[in-house]
């Protein structure tokens, strides 16, 4: 069974939309095997985003994401990469389409509720980050 690691980023858990995107999660039958909710470290959370650090917005990213608590959540099931993929829609909240996460509750271009592993190897990356007492 495959694994995935998604972030309910601080807009979303400011907004109240953890239980509306959790949700949804479950509706589509995927397993929440690990949950947690946290405030993202600066270091960690420069970590995460090394691979956008020489953008100009990378600073912002960092103060956004460390800027109140998370929602970090393990999810299972076949194909769950592209499942989860699909259901949180285009990184960008406006290009989005309707009856995905980021369609639906979504209305900034940078703030965009959630993150989600793009790749297996991003996903154990990720998950050795964020759930270290699992590995």
């Amino acid at each position: 069974m495959e694994k995935t690691l998604v972030i309910l980023k601080p807009d979303a858990v400011r907004r109240k939309l953890t239980g509306a995107i959790i949700g949804r999660f479950e509706r589509k039958g995927c397993i929440i095997s690990n949950l947690k909710m946290m405030t993202i470290q600066t270091e960690t959370a420069k970590e995460h985003y090394h691979h956008v650090n020489a953008l100009p917005f990378f600073k912002d990213m960092i103060s956004y994401i460390t800027s109140g608590p998370v929602v970090i959540m393990i999810l299972e099931g076949e194909q769950i990469i592209k499942m989860v993929r699909n259901l949180v829609g285009k990184t960008s909240c406006i290009e989005s389409s309707p009856g995905t996460i980021r369609g639906d509750f979504g209305f900034h271009s940078f703030e965009n509720l959630i993150h989600a592993s793009d790749s297996s190897e991003s996903a154990e990356i990720e998950m050795r980050r964020f759930f270290p007492e699992l590995f």
